[in-house]
């Protein structure tokens, strides 16, 4: 059940049988020379609309800023402060939970928001009585990987991956720009985030040791099927484990 489509009779009947809610958490920033601004949100919000209707739970609407401050030298991204984001996190889950709401699975695309949000589910189990709060990264989830280690291997890169962009084109093909794969492959191990503008003048066209011109809409069905079902096992050991 989508929450943004729900009347609000339709939630309080839904509290009445459980109290989970599922909350996308994504970004709004550059994602390449051929991903669009959206890629972490689109990501989320689809594995997150997908979860629900397996699991016939509530999904609330998709958080679409995160902390994306190092991608601030490319026009279009729009970051937030990590207090902000630790805020509007927290004080989102606590209307839920004023309401009722206690099991609440962040299913995020972002990796610069992943410390805020495994802080931001510290902070609602010290806050919400009997609350059980998980931030997932879909990219960690062991199926996940090693799907994507076998398709890209050192090529799936850091930022603007094959990965994300082949999930992308699975719901948005004509959002990703075509681009050749690389004749020359430089892997980055340890990608260097400083400020802004550093950012920019060390990966200049926004790819961090990724080959983006890998992804496929193939690849993006195998991939978001394999997140999905381990969305679902983490939402039903969220819900159901004693």
């Amino acid at each position: 059940m989508l929450l943004k489509l729900a009347l609000w009779p339709d939630v309080q009947e839904y509290l009445e049988r459980r109290t989970d809610v599922v909350v996308p958490f994504g970004g709004t920033e550059q994602h390449g020379p051929s991903g669009p601004l959206g890629t972490d949100l689109i990501v989320a919000e689809e594995l997150a609309n997908e979860l629900g209707q397996e699991r016939h739970a509530m999904v609330a609407p998709a958080i679409p800023f995160g902390v994306s401050q190092v991608h601030g030298a490319f026009p279009g991204t729009i970051s937030l402060k990590p207090a902000t984001v630790l805020a509007l996190v927290t004080e989102a889950i606590d209307s839920l939970a004023q309401q009722g709401f206690r099991r609440f699975l962040l299913v995020n695309g972002h990796h610069g928001s992943k410390a805020i949000l495994q802080a931001a589910c510290t902070q609602v189990h010290a806050e919400v009585p009997e609350s059980r709060c998980l931030s997932v990264q879909w990219w960690e989830l062991p199926e996940v990987r090693s799907v994507i280690m076998e398709m890209f291997g050192a090529r799936e890169g850091h930022h603007a991956t094959p990965a994300e962009l082949s999930v992308v084109r699975r719901f948005y093909p004509r959002s990703v720009v075509d681009v050749p794969p690389m004749e020359r492959f430089d892997p980055v191990p340890q990608p260097v985030t400083w400020t802004a503008d550093d950012f920019r003048q060390r990966y200049p066209d926004g790819r961090v040791g990724s080959d983006p011109g890998l992804s496929s809409e193939a690849a993006g069905e195998r991939i978001f099927a394999a997140a999905s079902r381990g969305l679902i096992e983490v939402h039903r050991r969220l819900v159901e484990d004693p």
